[in-house]
C-alpha cells in the first residue's frame, strides 16, 4: 500500500494509484500530446537552467515574458494553455488562478493586430484550374480540389497516395 499524495491520512491501494496515474496521462488531447509534452519540457529545462525551484505566478511571468521577445502573443497564449494543463497534470500547479499572468498575457494581446489570411475567389480558383500549366502545377492543383470537393482534413491530404484515386473515366 501507498500513500496517497492529495489525502495526507488516507491510505490507497496500489492498484488504484496506477489506474489513476494511467487515467491522467491519458488526460492531454492524443493529437497534440507530443506539443503539450515538448513545451512542457521547454519550460523545465528553463526553470533548471534558472535554478527555480516553484511554479509560482512570477516565474511563469519571467518565462513568458522572455518568450514575448521572440514569439507573438498567440504564441503566448497557446503555450499558456500548454503549461495550464501539463502543470495541473504533472505538479498539481494550477495556473488558472494566477490573475496576473492572464492580465499580462491580455496586455500582450491588446496592441498585437493578426495577419489576415488571404483566401481565393470562386473565380480566382477557376482561373487558376483551367489556365495554369500542368506540369508545373499539378500537384497544387490536386491539392485544392480535394481540398474543396472533398473536405479533407490537413493529415488526410499529406498522406494520400496515388492508390487512393479511383479513375472511373469521367468521374475520380
Amino acid at each position: 500500500m501507498k500513500m496517497d499524495s492529495t489525502a495526507s491520512f488516507s491510505f490507497t491501494p496500489e492498484e488504484i494509484v496506477n489506474a489513476a496515474g494511467i487515467a491522467t496521462s491519458n488526460l492531454l488531447p492524443e493529437k497534440s500530446k507530443d506539443q503539450y509534452l515538448k513545451e512542457y519540457d521547454l519550460f523545465m529545462k528553463w526553470r533548471t537552467e534558472k535554478h527555480v525551484g516553484n511554479f509560482s505566478e512570477r516565474v511563469l511571468l519571467c518565462y513568458l515574458e522572455e518568450k514575448s521577445k521572440q514569439w507573438k502573443p498567440p504564441t503566448l497564449w497557446s503555450t499558456y494553455s500548454k503549461l495550464k494543463a501539463t502543470l495541473l497534470i504533472n505538479n498539481n500547479v494550477d495556473i488558472r488562478k494566477y490573475s496576473k499572468l492572464i492580465a499580462y498575457l491580455k496586455n500582450k494581446s491588446v496592441r498585437h493586430k493578426p495577419k489576415k489570411s488571404r483566401t481565393f475567389s470562386r473565380d480566382e480558383m477557376h482561373k487558376f484550374l483551367h489556365n495554369a500549366p500542368d506540369e508545373q502545377f499539378l500537384m497544387h492543383k490536386l491539392a485544392l480540389i480535394f481540398g474543396i470537393a472533398g473536405a479533407i482534413r490537413r493529415e488526410e491530404l499529406y498522406k494520400i497516395t496515388v492508390d487512393d484515386i479511383n479513375d472511373n473515366n469521367l468521374i475520380i
